[in-house]
């Protein structure tokens, strides 16, 4: 039988991959036969030689807030490769401490122009190659957050994160029926670097999580099946990646 999840001579955009959950995606996907494109403000060297052992990727460095960025990018996929098969908008950053009243308006910005305008600046640039060639699948990286909100994190993540929903659903409805797919993973606590956690907390938080924490191979792995053809029919939803914690 095949395997209906391998992804040999696709090539692979993936922002933020230099560590932690990207890196752990653009991994996954190399593995499967992709060939890899990352895009960070970030050095990604490291990501590259990991997947130069066995595959093909290349780096640069660029910032997905900035439109003209998001467009070199792609451009850079299309100029080695000839096409854009796979976009997977990882590149996003924390969320500051705060509260809404006491929330600076820079860390505000900020927030939103990474997290969410960067997730259009990339799809709107992919989307030109993908359609034109009929076939693609978007993966945006949104997060349990976007439903739940906490006391002292700043809501510009949550709405970020929320407004990354907004923006799967929103392509997948315009560009189904032109051959692309576009769909959104939104993950619980994924323990990609260390935390600084005592190993009481640590102890503590890993508790609320039945099936455990996740790591960035489990989110890498959920991308590779989105942008498989074993999800052929899968566009506009949203994965939920919880390991069995209810909250």
């Amino acid at each position: 039988m095949n395997d209906s999840t391998r992804l040999d001579g696709q090539v692979a955009i993936v922002t933020g991959a230099a560590q932690g959950i990207g890196q752990g995606i653009a991994l996954v996907l190399a593995a499967a036969g992709a060939r890899i494109v990352i895009g960070d403000i970030q050095d990604a060297s490291n990501t590259v030689d990991q997947i130069q052992a066995e595959g093909e990727a290349v780096c640069m460095l660029m910032d997905t807030s900035v439109p003209a960025d998001a467009r070199r990018l792609v451009q850079l996929a299309v100029d080695l490769h000839g096409k854009v098969d796979i976009l997977v908008n990882n590149a996003a950053i924390d969320a500051p401490d705060g509260n809404a009243w006491d929330l600076p308006d820079d860390e505000w910005q900020r927030t939103i122009d990474v997290n969410l305008t960067g997730v259009f600046n990339c799809s709107k640039a992919a989307l030109g190659p993908m359609l034109a060639q009929s076939s693609g699948c978007i993966v945006n990286i949104s997060s349990r957050s976007a439903e739940a909100g906490a006391k002292g994190l700043s809501p510009a993540y949550n709405a970020s994160k929320a407004g990354v929903l907004g923006l799967t659903r929103g392509f997948s409805a315009q560009v189904a029926e032109r051959g692309v797919r576009v769909n959104a993973i939104m993950p619980s606590l994924v323990e990609s670097r260390d935390f600084g956690w005592t190993p009481d907390y640590a102890a503590e938080r890993r508790a609320e999580y039945p099936l455990g924490t996740g790591t960035p191979n489990d989110i890498g792995e959920a991308v590779r099946y989105l942008v498989s053809p074993a999800a052929r029919w899968v566009s506009g939803t949203a994965l939920q990646l919880t390991g069995g914690h209810q909250g």
